[in-house]
C-alpha cells in the first residue's frame, strides 16, 4: 500500500497506547486516545481510515464507542480487541458496532499487522464501490435506455461481489466457528466460496435458470442461518418443472437480503421466508412483517432495479406489497433465455 493510512487506537491503559504507537508508527500515521470520549473528539479533528478499540474500558466499552461513532463516521474500518472468553462482546460488536475484525488479547504484532492490512484493503474496496456508484450515475445521463440498464446491472453485480461488510461479517462468523466446530467451519467455507463463485460466473448474464438461482439462495441462506440460528426459517416449495424457467441473477437474493435487513430476527420471533411459484408463473417470496425499530429506511433501489430490468425482459412487471401482516415480492418467471 503506497498511501500511509491513519489509524486511531483507543485504550484506557497508557502502556498499551505507547506500545501500539511504537510498533506501527513507521507504517502508519498513528493517533491514540485514552477513552472513547477522547476517541470521538479526535475523530472530529482528524481524517481516520481505521479505528481499533479495546473492549473493556471504563465509562464506555469498545462496542458502545463504535455505536456512537457510526452515525457521523461510518467509513473508517473497525477492529475490536477483546479477551478469549468475552464471546458476548464479539457478538455485540458484529451486530451493533459493525466491526470487520476482532482480535484476541494480548495481540501479537504479526497477527494484528495482517488484520490491519486486510481491513485497509476492504476500506479501499468500499471507496471503489462509491466510485462505481458515481460512475453509474454519469453513465445514466450519457447512454441510451437499454445501454443504461445493462451498465446498471453490471455495476450492481460488481458491487455485490466486493461487498466488504457481508464478506467480513462472514469471516468473523467463520473465525468464531473454527475453534468450536471445525467440521461446520469447513462447510461454511464451502458455502461461502459457492456464493462468490455464483456472483462471478453469472455477473454478465441477463437471466439464469430458476434452478441455478435457488441453489445460490440455499448457499446464501446457510451462511445467514449460522448467524441467526432458529431465528431465520427459509422454505422453498417449487415444482420441478418450474426450475427450468428463467429469472434475473441475484433477484431472489436481493429480496431475501432485504427481508433480513429490515425485520427483527430472534428465536422468540423467527423471520419466516417462503419461496414458491404461483399459478401465473410468478416467483413469490413471502415473509412475516416484524420491522426493526432501528431499521434504516429502505431506499427502494433494489426494487427499482428489478422493475426497470423487467421493462426490457417481459410485458409483466414485479410486484411488491404488504397484506395481512406479510410482505410479498412477486417476480415474473421467463420461458426462454434472453
Amino acid at each position: 500500500m503506497s498511501k500511509k493510512y491513519s489509524i486511531l487506537y483507543v485504550d484506557d491503559e497508557r502502556q498499551n497506547l505507547i506500545s501500539f504507537k511504537a510498533t506501527f508508527r513507521e507504517d502508519y500515521n498513528i493517533f491514540i486516545a485514552n477513552s472513547g470520549k477522547e476517541g470521538i473528539e479526535l475523530l472530529e479533528r482528524k481524517p481516520i481510515d481505521l479505528v481499533i478499540s479495546d473492549q473493556k474500558m471504563p465509562e464506555m466499552t469498545g462496542v458502545e464507542f463504535f455505536e456512537k461513532i457510526i452515525p457521523n463516521h461510518p467509513d473508517p474500518m473497525r477492529i475490536l480487541l477483546t479477551g478469549y472468553s468475552d464471546m458476548q462482546a464479539i457478538i455485540d460488536s458484529i451486530n451493533k458496532g459493525k466491526i470487520y475484525f476482532y482480535i484476541s488479547k494480548p495481540w501479537k504484532r504479526e497477527e494484528l499487522k495482517q488484520s490491519i492490512e486486510k481491513a485497509l484493503e476492504a476500506y479501499e474496496l468500499m471507496k471503489e464501490n462509491k466510485a462505481l456508484s458515481s460512475e453509474k450515475e454519469a453513465l445514466l445521463v450519457k447512454t441510451e435506455r437499454q445501454e443504461k440498464e445493462n451498465v446498471i446491472a453490471q455495476l450492481e453485480n460488481l458491487k455485490n461481489q466486493v461487498n466488504p461488510h457481508f464478506l467480513f461479517n462472514a469471516l468473523n462468523v467463520l473465525s468464531a466457528l473454527v475453534g468450536k466446530d471445525a467440521k461446520l467451519a469447513r462447510k461454511f467455507v464451502q458455502k461461502l466460496s459457492r456464493v462468490y463463485r455464483y456472483a462471478l460466473e453469472h455477473k454478465d448474464q441477463i437471466v439464469v435458470t430458476l434452478s441455478d438461482e435457488i441453489k445460490y439462495i440455499k448457499n446464501y441462506v446457510f451462511l445467514q442461518k449460522i448467524r441467526f440460528n432458529e431465528g431465520l426459517v427459509v422454505a422453498d416449495q417449487i415444482a420441478e418443472e418450474k426450475l427450468n424457467l428463467y429469472i434475473p441473477p441475484s433477484a431472489v437474493q436481493l429480496i431475501v437480503e432485504n427481508a433480513i435487513k429490515h425485520n427483527v430476527i430472534s428465536s422468540d420471533n423467527p423471520l419466516t421466508i417462503e419461496i414458491f411459484v404461483d399459478e401465473h408463473d410468478f416467483l413469490v417470496v413471502k415473509n412475516n412483517l416484524q420491522l426493526r425499530e432501528d431499521s434504516v429506511q429502505s431506499t427502494g433501489v433494489g426494487q427499482q432495479n428489478l422493475l426497470t430490468r423487467y421493462q426490457y425482459l417481459s410485458n409483466k412487471s414485479p410486484e411488491f406489497y404488504q397484506k395481512d401482516g406479510f410482505f410479498y415480492s412477486k417476480i415474473p418467471l421467463l420461458e426462454q433465455e434472453i
